[in-house]
């Protein structure tokens, strides 16, 4: 890829050449001074409605990250939101800021962070964290304040609960979102709500859940945080004529804002991922290891299991920490100290020097806060629904990948991308909840084409399914 400055101060301009599809950005607003290739690249990608993606560069989803590096991507967030909504600066604001830069001091400075105390909120609030990219970016932002919850939305169906808000995000390859709180009196009782993605384009998902929660819980104040900010002079506009509407206020908080504009044609062809059919690189049969099996019996939800689109009910609960049915201030205190035990046990377990720990689909936080005290060597990412090509180009984002049916929806299509042939010494896969065993059976197979020799399935919660074998 290629990808230019045309000029020199704000706005700044920067022309990205995606295989024919060239993306032209327009950085209008940097308060804390980020380089865009510090955030994001870009990618092109499998949609008719948006053939591009900013492929963020801390988010901890599409690439590689130093495991510290997301958290504290959530933090930069919650501080930026003080100092704009607020008023207030927060005394690690620069360290923070200068971490990410430069990636390094990440866990010094994260450690820091969390011994201070959490900041007070003014009135309750509660944070939604959009699925399915954005829920431990939510999680993480959530993590600095007291008097606040956490609730994610989630794209799966929970049969035995009623899902409080429904609504769509138009331009996904899943489109519906659900939020299913255990005690609706989040939704009733919080004062302000805020709600983290990791982009805006148009903010129509933002607007859209807005309308919804107006609908059941009507508020007065909405903020919308983001770590990049895309929208054009006529989406702002649909902000303000919604919240005159409705008679609320909404405000919006960012790391990068601007303006992108879009010229010449998308791809138009099938995605050539990782394909033992499509390279000369077959490896020998010898090479796939069963996988290991670690099972974390964290605390579950009582009696929440979830369905598939087949009617398949996976029996093995969720888990209470994750936030995806509501998590206090309180609560998530002890989310921290519970993840670095586990990671510094697993630390011990890792033979490898190059360990790559990967979160599945929704379930992203906590495997990234047991990951970033698992020792040095590690990176850490998560599988996506995102359908991107791949191209081994300097300054793409995607350099290859590899798809597979996800163990929870046969129907879905899981990709992990950015992880080289025969680079990682050991793989440690976190699942929420236990699996069918057949189901796993297609992503064992794609991680085989990887040439990783162990493969390890970190599982958090276990009922009445079958176990493979170790």
């Amino acid at each position: 890829m290629n990808n230019t400055i045309l000029s020199v101060c704000l706005p700044k301009t920067y022309l990205y050449n995606l295989e024919g599809q060239r993306v032209t950005v327009t950085i209008r607003n940097n308060p804390f001074g980020f380089e865009p290739q510090t955030l994001f690249s870009l990618a092109a990608r499998k949609n008719k409605k948006r053939a591009f993606l900013f492929v963020s560069n801390v988010l901890g989803k599409h690439v590689p990250v130093d495991p510290f590096v997301p958290l504290l991507a959530g933090m930069a967030l919650g501080v930026r939101f003080l100092q704009k909504i607020h008023g207030g600066d927060y005394v690690d604001t620069q360290d923070i800021i200068q971490a990410l830069k430069i990636k390094r001091d990440t866990r010094k400075v994260y450690e820091t962070v969390l011994q201070r105390s959490l900041v007070t909120l003014p009135e309750e609030t509660l944070f939604i964290g959009f699925a399915e990219t954005a829920t431990a970016l939510g999680h993480a932002a959530f993590s600095l304040f007291d008097n606040a919850h956490y609730l994610h939305t989630t794209r799966e169906t929970v049969p035995t609960m009623v899902s409080e808000l429904n609504f769509t995000e138009d331009h996904s390859h899943a489109v519906n979102h659900r939020c299913y709180p255990l005690d609706k009196e989040l939704l009733e009782t919080s004062k302000t709500i805020i709600l983290v993605d990791d982009e805006i384009t148009t903010g129509n998902t933002a607007l859209n859940i807005i309308r919804a929660i107006q609908g059941k819980f009507p508020k007065t104040d909405y903020v919308v945080l983001s770590l990049l900010d895309w929208r054009t002079r006529e989406d702002r506009a649909n902000f303000t004529r919604l919240a005159q509407q409705l008679d609320i206020k909404i405000q919006t908080v960012s790391l990068l804002e601007g303006e992108i504009a879009v010229s010449g044609d998308p791809i138009n062809q099938e995605i050539d991922l990782y394909n033992p059919t499509s390279r000369s690189c077959v490896l020998e049969e010898e090479s796939f290891v069963i996988p290991e099996l670690k099972f974390l019996e964290l605390q579950e939800v009582d009696s929440v299991f979830s369905e598939d689109s087949t009617g398949y009910k996976n029996p093995s609960s969720y888990l209470k920490l994750t936030g995806r049915f509501g998590l206090s201030s309180i609560e998530n205190q002890g989310v921290f100290p519970l993840a670095r035990e586990i990671g510094e046990e697993l630390k011990k377990d890792r033979r490898g020097e190059k360990t790559l720990c990967l979160g599945t689909g929704e379930f992203m936080y906590f495997p990234m806060l047991v990951s970033s005290y698992m020792g040095a060597g590690v990176c850490y990412h998560s599988t996506t629904r995102s359908p991107i090509y791949p191209f081994a180009k300097p300054q793409y984002a995607i350099q290859n990948g590899i798809f597979f049916a996800s163990p929870d929806e046969p129907s879905v299509t899981n990709y992990v991308y950015n992880v080289p042939l025969k680079y990682y010494d050991e793989v440690y896969l976190f699942l929420e909840r236990e699996v069918n065993p057949e189901r796993l059976t297609p992503m064992l197979s794609s991680f085989r084409e990887l040439g990783i020799s162990r493969l390890v399935l970190v599982i958090g919660t276990s009922q009445s399914v079958n176990v493979l074998e170790a």
